[in-house]
């Protein structure tokens, strides 16, 4: 690396997504295997990630505290002849919402269940959180930087700021805490080959 500046001023950062980030990180990883004691590993496709944190309003949050959460699956199909990686949907993901928020609400509600968070860690006048908490299949999510709203296909999305790549969201969570900025968090893959459908 000697040379090459590897330290660089966030605020000089250009993503091309509208609302406040607070973080952003990509990273690669390659599958290889090992044939039969082989000494040389025979490579395979190379997924890339990206992991989005922003602020989902500029308000500070009151009332009850929300948070809400989406995994998103999909069939990875790795051609080895074209050295394509293809992302195939497979559904709309398993999801869930624990308190109200206009923002956030699961598309196909499925089962409710009350959630408890409480600790005694800061004293035991420390408040907990009592919701009812709604399970269910697909998202929508109408707040910043960056809305959501699953379908059978979900298409890719493109943030050529950041990655040249087709992007393919694999979860996002939503945390909104009395007295706080909401925030989001968004994981997306991509193919470091070309590919994706």
């Amino acid at each position: 690396m000697a040379g090459q500046e590897c330290c660089k001023l966030v605020g000089n950062l250009k993503l091309g997504i509208d609302g406040c980030i607070i973080s952003i990180s990509t990273n690669c990883s390659t599958e290889s295997t090992v044939a039969c004691g082989d000494e040389h590993p025979l490579p395979g496709p190379t997924i890339g990630s990206l992991n989005i944190t922003g602020y989902a309003d500029t308000q500070i949050w009151v009332g009850c505290p929300c948070k809400a959460g989406l995994n998103l699956p999909y069939v990875r199909k790795y051609d080895c002849v074209e050295d394509v990686v293809y992302f195939i949907p497979n559904g709309q993901g398993q999801s869930f919402i624990s308190g109200e928020s206009a923002a956030v609400s699961v598309k196909y509600p499925l089962y409710s269940c009350t959630s408890i968070n409480a600790s005694s860690t800061s004293g035991p006048t420390t408040i907990y959180m009592e919701t009812t908490q709604i399970n269910g299949y697909g998202l929508s999510y109408t707040g910043g930087p960056i809305s959501i709203e699953t379908t059978t296909e979900m298409p890719p999305v493109e943030f050529p700021g950041i990655v040249e790549q087709a992007l393919y969201l694999q979860s996002f969570s939503f945390d909104a805490q009395p007295g706080q900025l909401p925030t989001v968090s968004y994981s997306f893959a991509y193919s470091m080959q070309d590919g994706g459908i």
